[in-house]
């Protein structure tokens, strides 16, 4: 048992000197296929580069696009090989997915072309190749337009699938995946044919969703950045929509609101093609007036909350901004009658308290047991009677002794003036 054990590794011993003997073929071919063996790298110097990419262009030219693509693929992915050969390959691995109908893995494919070679040879051409695939995408978003243009308001995204096996859509979020690389295409090709309209459809699809602010975003860069694109006028009338229904209402921040209007006041000063359009000039009044009482709403509201928290001053202030800021809305009228009402109750002696307790308890107090004529005030100190500034208004007041501002254009409600 000893003797035949002791014949085997003899045996394996001399196989294994012969294998590594210098002048054996087995071991050079075993040496080449090591020294080639680069399990976690992925460059590599290839000699045989430029005849790869040659072989596979070959396959492509005959159409045998599944072999075409993996040796595309190999030279595009060793980082060893030249920028020019690298470039080429992986753009032409991204027309063989295309060429074969995967659209998704092909956007995927351009977008790394670009991400590695920003400023590469193809660069516009991938861009152009991107809006297309993007194109036939957005063709179900326009048949949903079609399908739903009784609906009124905002469109929100219905699930459906009715291509579940088509491989030129992807499966989930193709509205996503359309307006994501959308944004490729803009980012890359800032200056190129199609970057206007890669925006304008990025912030119309926002638009008909609900998503103002975000529509806001690519409609004002088409404003800004594309002044000679003929979607301007239109991206202008979108812009001031977005921005007046993206403030969410008249409790919120106001800036977008003042945006909105000033970006209207640009386009009937600057844009003839809004102004000259009879169907677009009435469309800019609507949004003027909605602008308008947004922000008359915004100034209401605040003349409120200081008649409720007792401060009749501040109060009174408010109300008469919003009887000369916004002589045309309903809330012009009520807050000149709050604001006489005010000011009459003020005038008898009993001064507002609002809803602070300590106040009321105070005022109570007084005009049961106080001297005739002893008025409180809001913040809480004694008077001999009601001390007036020009208006009426008790001057010591937090923000009494003025009547308001003249001037000021305003609000919008957040309905949508102009139709899809």
């Amino acid at each position: 048992m000893v003797d035949r054990r002791s014949r085997r590794m003899l045996l394996f011993a001399a196989v294994v000197a012969i294998t590594l003997a210098p002048g054996c073929q087995m071991f050079r071919s075993i040496k080449e296929k090591a020294s080639s063996w680069r399990p976690f790298s992925s460059s590599y110097d290839d000699p045989h580069a430029d005849e790869k990419l040659a072989q596979a262009q070959a396959f492509y030219d005959g159409g045998q696009f599944k072999k075409a693509h993996a040796l595309f693929k190999e030279i595009a992915d060793n980082t060893g090989n030249s920028a020019t050969l690298a470039e080429q390959a992986r753009f032409m691995q991204a027309e063989t997915r295309r060429i074969r109908g995967h659209y998704p893995e092909a956007v995927d494919t351009y977008h790394r072309l670009l991400m590695d070679f920003p400023t590469g040879a193809h660069r516009q051409e991938a861009c152009i190749k991107v809006f297309e695939i993007c194109d036939y995408w957005l063709d179900d978003f326009r048949n949903e337009l079609v399908r739903r243009q009784g609906e009124k308001g905002v469109l929100h995204w219905h699930p459906s699938w009715p291509h579940a096996m088509d491989h030129t859509k992807p499966f989930l979020v193709q509205e996503s995946r359309a307006l994501e690389a959308l944004e490729y295409v803009h980012t890359f090709d800032f200056s190129g044919p199609l970057a206007d309209k890669a925006l304008f459809w990025c912030g119309y699809v926002n638009f008909i969703r609900g998503n103002f602010d975000e529509s806001d975003h690519f409609f004002s860069q088409l404003v800004e950045l594309h002044k000679e694109s003929p979607l301007r006028p239109q991206a202008i009338a979108y812009a001031i929509q977005a921005k007046n229904n993206a403030t969410g209402g008249a409790i919120y921040d106001g800036r977008k609101c003042a945006e909105a209007l000033h970006l209207l006041n640009v386009a009937e000063a600057s844009v003839p093609e809004l102004t000259n359009d009879p169907v677009m000039a009435e469309k800019l009044q609507k949004s003027k007036f909605a602008i308008r009482y947004q922000q008359a709403e915004k100034d209401f509201r605040m003349a409120e909350y200081y008649a409720r928290t007792g401060h009749p001053g501040s109060a009174i202030f408010y109300y008469e901004l919003c009887k000369r800021r916004y002589p045309n809305t309903q809330y012009s009228e009520v807050a000149s009658e709050r604001k006489e009402a005010l000011k009459t109750q003020m005038q008898s002696g009993k001064a507002p308290t609002g809803n602070d307790p300590i106040q009321i308890l105070q005022a109570k107090w007084k005009e049961v047991f106080g001297k005739k004529g002893d008025v409180v005030t809001a913040d809480g100190r004694e008077t001999a009677g009601p001390v007036q500034g020009t208006d009426g208004v008790d001057p010591r007041s937090p923000g009494g002794g003025g009547s308001g501002s003249k001037g000021g254009m305003g609000g919008m409600n957040g309905q949508q003036g102009y139709p899809r």
